[in-house]
């Protein structure tokens, strides 16, 4: 029981984070599209994710281990959700910022809330090695039907909002899940 409590809770927090990956990201051409933006454009746009999800991601185990893991599960969904209002402007500028914070908010999702999952699970709760696939093939199953639900979302807010409405129904998702673990989640650092 108290394993299962503690996989709910991951899940709690990680699968919306998940959901507003999968609600935004499949728009995004479409969003630069709707602006008029040019391919090369579009291009740059995607570069700047791209970049700074490599740069961070070079970096993030020294900041997951400096900052703290939860701390970086909140500060993923501070830049998600700030790339995702940036996306509500028109200006070139803004939106670069936008996909670099995006691309820097994604590389500590894909990280951060992993890490501190396995801290957890063998540190605090010394719970067995064995019984990790099985948390991590729980969320997979569930990021499945979370992807398709996601898309659906994000068409019709699409249609009723336009490109920008998918990044928009993202930041709740986001905010769920940065508030959950900043008051739900111990800290794990070191």
């Amino acid at each position: 029981p108290a394993f299962r409590r503690f996989q709910r809770q991951f899940q709690l927090a990680f699968l919306p984070a998940l959901a507003a990956d999968w609600l935004q990201g499949p728009h995004l051409f479409q969003l630069f599209q709707s602006r008029g933006f040019v391919r090369s454009q579009s291009a740059a746009l995607y570069s700047c994710s791209f970049g700074s999800s490599l740069a961070l991601g070079l970096c993030s185990p020294a900041l997951l281990e400096r900052l703290g893991r939860r701390r970086c599960c909140v500060l993923s969904s501070l830049l998600c959700s700030a790339s995702c209002l940036l996306q509500l402007s028109r200006d070139l500028l803004a939106l670069a910022a936008g996909r670099l914070l995006g691309g820097a908010g994604s590389s500590l999702l894909f990280s951060s809330f992993e890490s501190w999952y396995l801290h957890q699970h063998l540190q605090r709760h010394d719970f067995p090695r064995e019984w990790i696939p099985d948390t991590f093939a729980r969320v997979a199953l569930w990021n499945g039907g979370v992807a398709v639900a996601a898309g659906a979302v994000a068409e019709g807010v699409a249609r009723g909002l336009g490109p920008v409405g998918p990044f928009v129904a993202a930041v709740p998702f986001l905010a769920f899940s940065g508030i959950f673990a900043a008051r739900n989640w111990d800290e794990n650092c070191g």
